[in-house]
């Protein structure tokens, strides 16, 4: 999902609304807790109306069979409604965002089973589901309600699930990308895909929107976090793995659809800036800074791998290139067609990132040019649009603006890709299984161990590792805090230990822990108490735009102020940045007895932190980006080249250990 959205209201012009209205049927889908399923065992349609098996339905022919047998029954409303990734807005009457929540759990269901049943949409993302039981009960029901359509046509449930299956309570979520590449450890990385790929098939998510093959060469952008750096060979590497892994050999109904994104690399924006930056109520009208075809060519790297590793769709976003044309890529004939389909050959289905309409219109485009624009770019499914838009293509079929067979295509790749997915045998899942394999024991531990391996060290004084019999001030405001451990993309309180927490209990009987958030007075008054302190500070959980902005990557005053007035103290103090980019950290440098980098490190990053600060593991984290020693240093940089900052005040792949 991308926000703030603009949406166009019965063509009167746009109105902007918030996120959360945007995934008001994700969610809306999610407290369907108790609604009725289909057993995970039952047929999918396997007979008509008549007693009689259509072909598409007989599994015994091939996809192509099946596949045009299918087109050949459809009405054109229909094939267009299967290249809708639908968002279904209960909340249009303009109900305020404080009653959200509220209002849906009164909220009627027919907006959202007409646009399964009687619309046909071909995709829904799925939002924040308290468990994975109800994950799967809630997609089992759209599943029944896809089946009770006139061709049964199952739906494609999708997740952003970018660290995990961070959308369902109780699941495995792990480091961000960016601490996964800190880890350099490709086996853990495929490990990882390989429990995302069970997990989503457990609870009946069948499309992940990832993974991320963005390379982060600018410090100030926000999204860092969910690249693996800005190294581009560990980023194509990576996303081979992914892909590999999730999808397997070919699709089937094992595999996880990887949605790699956000093409052609949108790493270097403009200043750092992302296009969709939530501190303005429209879209940036924002270019990707590429300033040589050599660049951009580098930046295409990460794509080139997850095509030749057989990535099933790709995610255009929503920046132009300065070198190609100031249109988005979203809309892009240049860039999707002339690219990605002739020069890079891919030929699966091109999934556009949230509101592609909407965003061509901010651009100066008529609500028409810019559907003419995006189907004729190539654009098999538009993200996030609404049952109108089915309307919308159809009337521009009728009026010979779009043709038919460029429609055919798009369907054509869509229902492949849920044939070989198995949807058509049995899209349904089993509730009890999947609260069993969800976030069991097993894939815990493998998130620990992520966590573990992503820590890094910067410095050390000798204080750690530390004694468990020891007096420990834990500081900070994001010390007690477990979104910022999860952090972005985690769309469900997740529990797990705090950074405080796993102290407490890493710690004798004998010692005592002492804690303050923010007041740099009383932190300072409970240092003298004790014999180490550890402040956890950065910035908390986000998407999109980091809070402290693209402009900023020194710490807050009043986190500053906060470790100085510890550390004046005489007590020795460690660091611990949570944080999703590169900051400037000198005076922590300098005088800091340590600083731990810990990224996003996942709802078990709080033990992970506790067990390198004790010595329980040794930190083997190596950084995935330059750390520069000022602001200035990245000004001087290039928005689009990697690791050209001279003289950083930490080198890339820089990281201690424990003698």
């Amino acid at each position: 999902m991308r926000i703030p959205a603009i949406f166009d209201i019965a063509g009167k012009g746009v109105v902007v609304v918030n996120f959360r209205t945007i995934l008001a049927f994700c969610i809306l889908a999610g407290l369907l807790v108790t609604s009725a399923c289909k057993p995970a065992d039952a047929p999918f349609r396997d007979l008509n109306k008549n007693g009689q098996m259509d072909p598409y339905e007989n599994k015994e022919l091939l996809t192509e069979q099946r596949v045009e047998d299918l087109i050949a029954r459809m009405t054109l409303a229909e094939k267009v409604g299967q290249m809708i990734h639908g968002d279904f807005d209960p909340t249009e009457n303009g109900m305020p965002p404080e009653h959200f929540y509220r209002f849906l759990e009164d909220a009627p269901l027919e907006d959202l089973e007409q646009g399964v049943r009687e619309d046909g949409v071909g995709f829904l993302l799925i939002g924040r589901t308290p468990s994975p039981g109800a994950a799967a009960r809630c997609t089992n029901q759209l599943q029944e309600w896809a089946e009770a359509s006139r061709l049964g046509i199952p739906l494609v449930v999708s997740m952003d699930s970018v660290h995990g299956l961070s959308y369902v309570g109780g699941a495995t979520i792990w480091p961000h990308a960016i601490g996964m590449a800190a880890t350099r450890n490709i086996d853990l990385i495929e490990n990882l895909a390989a429990i995302l790929a069970k997990e989503s098939r457990a609870v009946g998510v069948h499309q992940t929107l990832g993974p991320v093959a963005d390379v982060g060469t600018d410090p100030r952008w926000g999204r860092v976090m969910e690249s693996s750096g800005e190294d581009i060979d560990l980023a194509a590497e990576i996303v081979r793995a992914q892909v590999e892994t999730l999808q397997g050999p070919s699709l089937s109904e094992h595999s996880v659809l990887c949605t790699t994104k956000h093409f052609p690399g949108a790493g270097p924006e403009k200043d750092g800036l992302d296009a969709m930056d939530f501190r303005n109520e429209m879209p940036l009208q924002r270019s990707v800074i590429v300033s040589a075809n050599e660049t951009l060519q580098e930046h295409l790297k990460p794509f080139r791998a997850a095509i030749e590793a057989g990535t099933g769709s790709i995610m255009p976003y929503y920046s132009s290139v300065d070198s190609i044309e100031e249109v988005p890529a979203l809309g892009s004939y240049p860039i999707l067609v002339d690219l990605l389909r002739k020069d890079l050959g891919f030929e699966g289905i091109i999934c556009s990132d949230w509101l592609p309409i909407e965003t061509l219109m901010f651009r100066g485009f008529d609500r028409k040019e810019a559907i003419r624009m995006i189907v004729e770019a190539d654009t098999d499914v538009f993200g996030g649009a609404s049952p109108r838009v089915i309307q919308e293509i159809v009337a521009l079929v009728y009026d010979e603006t779009l043709p038919e067979t460029e429609i055919d295509d798009s369907v054509r790749r869509i229902l492949k890709v849920k044939f070989d997915l198995g949807l058509f045998d049995d899209p349904y899942v089993d509730a009890d299984e999947a609260d069993r394999v969800v976030g069991n024991d097993e894939h815990q531990q493998v998130s620990l161990r992520a966590a573990r391996e992503s820590l890094t060290l910067l410095a050390n004084d000798g204080i750690l590792p530390l004694p468990s019999e020891t007096d420990v001030l834990v500081a900070g405001p994001r010390s007690a805090d477990m979104e910022s451990l999860a952090a972005g993309w985690t769309g469900y309180p997740q529990s797990g230990k705090t950074v405080l927490q796993a102290i407490e209990e890493k710690v004798s009987d004998r010692s005592r822990v002492f804690h303050e958030l923010e007041d740099a007075d009383r932190a300072a008054e409970l240092a003298r108490k004790a014999d180490i302190a550890v402040v956890a500070v950065g910035e908390p959980s986000y998407v999109h735009t980091s809070p402290w902005g693209p402009e900023k990557l020194t710490l807050p005053d009043d986190q500053l102020a906060l470790i100085q007035a510890i550390h004046a103290t005489g007590t020795p103090t460690v660091v611990v940045f949570l944080m999703g980019r590169p900051y400037v950290i000198p005076w922590c440098a300098e005088n800091a007895s340590a600083v731990l980098a810990a990224y996003y490190p996942g709802t078990r990053g709080g033990e992970a932190i506790a067990d390198v600060l004790f010595g329980d593991f040794a930190p083997k984290g190596k950084l995935p980006f330059q750390m520069p020693r000022s602001y200035e240093q990245v000004l001087r940089q290039r928005e689009d080249i990697p690791k050209d900052i001279q003289n950083p005040l930490y080198p890339y792949g820089f990281g201690l250990t424990y003698e």
